[in-house]
C-alpha cells in the first residue's frame, strides 16, 4: 500500500481503482485513507493486537475534517498501546443496552413486583424525567458526571421530584450491575447528595381539630362519601389510598385489613369512633358496632377508590380547609396528626410505628419533637412535687 503525504486536497481528490487501495499517511503510523472499487473513501487506523494486525474504521471520509480523523486514530492507537482492544469495546457496545431499551428491561423483570401505585410512579418519572435526559446513552456510559449535570439542573426546577426520579436512577444501576450490564460498583448515583427536604408536616392541636369537625359537619350534605372518607383518615392514620382503595372484604368488626399497604400487609386496629363511623357509612346503626353484610367486592368509598373523582375530594377539602382556618394543612396532615397525638398520649414510639405502619423506626422519631411542650409541662409539674418535698413545705430556697 503507498505511503503519501495525505492532505486533504488528496483526500478529496484521489480516484478510484479497479482494487482497494489505502493511502497511508507518512506523518501519523498506521493512520490512512481506504479507497474503495466504488469510490467509497474511509478513514482508517491499522495497529497490531495480540501479534494480529488489525484494522479500524474511523469516520467516513466527508463526515469529519481530515485533521479530526487524526485525532480520532492517534487517539485510539494510544489506547490500544495502554492495552485495550477496540474490537471487543465495539462488541460490548452491541451486547450492552441503550438507557431506553435498559428502561424497558427493567420495567418488565421488575414492575410485576412493585405496588400498581408503585409502578405508575415509576413510568411516570421514566417518561417524564429520565428517558429525556439519558435515553440514548449506553446503560454502562452512564457516568457521575453526567447524573450529577442531570440532578443539578433537575433540582433547579423541582428538588423534591428530582429527588424521587434519582431514587428510580439510582435503584436501576444496580440492577444493571446485577445484570451485568454494568461493572460492580460503578453505579453513577453513588456520592451524589439528595436535595434536603422540606418539613411541610403539620399537626392540629386540639383547636384545629375541634373547627376541622364543624367544618365536616357543615359540608356533609354536599359532599357525603367524601367527608366521611377524610374522618376515617383522621381517625386511623391510614393513609389516603389505605382508605380510598378499601373494598367491604377488608373491614373487619375492629380493624382494617391493608393487604397491599406502602410498607406491606397490617392490620389497623379500629376505636370506637371509627367503628361507628363505618356503621354509618354502612347505612346502619348497628348497636354492636359492627358493619353489616356487603358485597365483599364493592368498594368502601367507590366515588373516590382507585383514583377516581380527585378532583371532587380536592374541592371537599379545599373548602373544609377554608370553613376551618386551617391553612395549606394537607390531607396528609391528618396522619400527622395521629402520631402527634399518639406520641403526646404517651405511647412509645414503636407502638406508634406499628399503628402507622412505619418502615423505618426513623421515620417514627421525626416525631418526637411533639411532645416538648407536654416534657415541659410535666417537668414543672414533678419539679414542684421534688421541690416541695425538699424545702419542707417552704415556698423559697434558703442559701
Amino acid at each position: 500500500m503507498p505511503r503519501v503525504d495525505l492532505t486533504p486536497r488528496l483526500a478529496r481528490d484521489c480516484a478510484a481503482g479497479p482494487r482497494e487501495t489505502i493511502l497511508f499517511d507518512r506523518g501519523q503510523p498506521g493512520f490512512g485513507l481506504r479507497v474503495h472499487p466504488s469510490g467509497r473513501k474511509v478513514y482508517v487506523l491499522q495497529a497490531r493486537i495480540g501479534g494480529r494486525t488489525r484494522r479500524f474504521v474511523i469516520a467516513r471520509h466527508g463526515e469529519i475534517e481530515l485533521a479530526e480523523a487524526r485525532r480520532r486514530a492517534r487517539d485510539l492507537l494510544a489506547r490500544i498501546r495502554a492495552g485495550e482492544d477496540p474490537a471487543e469495546e465495539r462488541r460490548r457496545a452491541r451486547r450492552v443496552p441503550d438507557f431506553a431499551a435498559f428502561a424497558e428491561e427493567y420495567l418488565r423483570r421488575c414492575a410485576p413486583n412493585l405496588k400498581p401505585s408503585g409502578g405508575r410512579t415509576v413510568r411516570t418519572y421514566l417518561k417524564a424525567r429520565l428517558l429525556p435526559a439519558f435515553g440514548r446513552m449506553p446503560v454502562d456510559r452512564i457516568g457521575p458526571e453526567d447524573v450529577a449535570a442531570w440532578f443539578d439542573a433537575a433540582s433547579a426546577e423541582r428538588p423534591g421530584a428530582a429527588n424521587r426520579a434519582f431514587e428510580i436512577l439510582r435503584a436501576m444501576m444496580f440492577r444493571a450491575e446485577e445484570w451485568g450490564w454494568r461493572p460492580p460498583g460503578t453505579n453513577p448515583c453513588l456520592g451524589i447528595a439528595k436535595n434536603p427536604r422540606r418539613n411541610v408536616a403539620r399537626c392540629l392541636d386540639a383547636g384545629e381539630l375541634e373547627r376541622l369537625g364543624r367544618a365536616l359537619d357543615a359540608r356533609e350534605a354536599e359532599w357525603p362519601e367524601a367527608v366521611a372518607a377524610i374522618r376515617l383518615i383522621a381517625l386511623t392514620g391510614c393513609r389516603r389510598s389505605e382508605v380510598l382503595d378499601r373494598r367491604w372484604r377488608d373491614i373487619g368488626d375492629d380493624a382494617i385489613r391493608l393487604p397491599d399497604a406502602k410498607t406491606g400487609p397490617r392490620t389497623v386496629p379500629l376505636g370506637a369512633a371509627a367503628r361507628d363511623l363505618v356503621a354509618a357509612i354502612a347505612g346502619t346503626a348497628d348497636t354492636a358496632g359492627s358493619p353489616p353484610t356487603r358485597d365483599p367486592d364493592a368498594f368502601v368509598f367507590p366515588r373516590y377508590a382507585e383514583g377516581r373523582g380527585q378532583h371532587s375530594l380536592a374541592s371537599c377539602w379545599d373548602a373544609v380547609r377554608a370553613d376551618a382556618r386551617l391553612g395549606t394543612l394537607r390531607l396528609h396532615d391528618l396522619r400527622h396528626t395521629v402520631a402527634s397525638q399518639a406520641v403526646m398520649s404517651g405511647e412509645n414510639l414503636p407502638q406508634v410505628g406499628r399503628l402507622l405502619g412505619h418502615r423505618s423506626h426513623r421515620t417514627t422519631e421525626a416525631y418526637t419533637h411533639l411532645a416538648d411542650g407536654h416534657l415541659a409541662a410535666a417537668a414543672e409539674r414533678i419539679g414542684g412535687i421534688i421541690a416541695g418535698a425538699m424545702v419542707g413545705g417552704r415556698r423559697t430556697w434558703t442559701a
